[in-house]
């Protein structure tokens, strides 16, 4: 009897051995969790590829700072050749240095469009002094109404005759003419509305073109 419970007991664990040999051998063939290498390698290419296919932003360079502004004095000695040059012999006068300091670059702007502009005024004055001299004179009456012809000033020089034979609405008509050109130059650029020049900074020679002929096209602009 002893011995027939041992065989049992042995034909037990017997089945116990070969089950849990046929469990581990079965394991031995059960695929293994598979990671997921092809999805990586395929969104690492696809990344891969967008980033060869973007255009490559470039950088701008930073602007340049600006330049300091010149000083009144310092844009001064840059005018009519600078320091230096023969036609200033080396040296500015203390006048204009005083000058230079009552504004800005474009104020000597503005000064150096004046001196040229009065320049040009007393030359046309100086050959009508001549002209006068010369008994060159229009035809005709200067003033109907007050009857003074051209003819008539010749008896006198130019000064009397200006101060006291033009009546006042010849004066008056001479002023309003030349007004509505200073007003003209000093508030259009190239011939369009500017604003006021003088105090933009921006009046300068020549602003506006005169010449329609074109004879000073070839000419600086001072």
């Amino acid at each position: 009897l002893l011995s027939s419970r041992l065989l049992t007991l042995a034909l037990a664990n017997m089945k116990l051995i070969v089950l849990s040999l046929a469990l581990v051998g079965a394991s031995a063939f059960t695929p293994a969790t598979v990671r997921p290498l092809r999805v990586r390698s395929i969104v690492r290419a696809e990344e891969e590829a967008a980033a060869e296919e973007a255009p490559v932003v470039e950088e701008e360079a930073p602007a340049p700072a600006p330049a300091p502004a010149m000083t009144s004095r310092e844009y001064l000695e840059t005018m009519y050749g600078g320091l230096g040059e023969p036609e200033t012999g080396g040296k500015i006068p203390p006048m204009a240095y005083w000058c230079a300091d009552l504004g800005t670059p474009g104020t000597m702007d503005f000064m150096r469009a004046a001196e040229l502009k009065h320049a040009r005024i007393a030359m046309i004055g100086f050959m009508g002094w001549v002209a006068n001299l010369q008994n060159v004179h229009f035809p005709g009456m200067l003033s109907p109404s007050t009857g003074v012809s051209f003819e008539s000033l010749e008896a006198v020089n130019g000064v009397d005759a200006f101060f006291t034979m033009i009546p006042a609405a010849g004066l008056g008509q001479i002023f309003g003419f030349c007004a509505v050109f200073e007003w003209y130059e000093m508030t259009h650029k190239d011939g369009k509305w500017n604003g006021n020049n003088a105090l933009k900074g921006e009046i300068v020679p020549n602003i506006n073109k005169w010449d329609i002929l074109g004879f000073t096209c070839a000419l600086l602009p001072f």
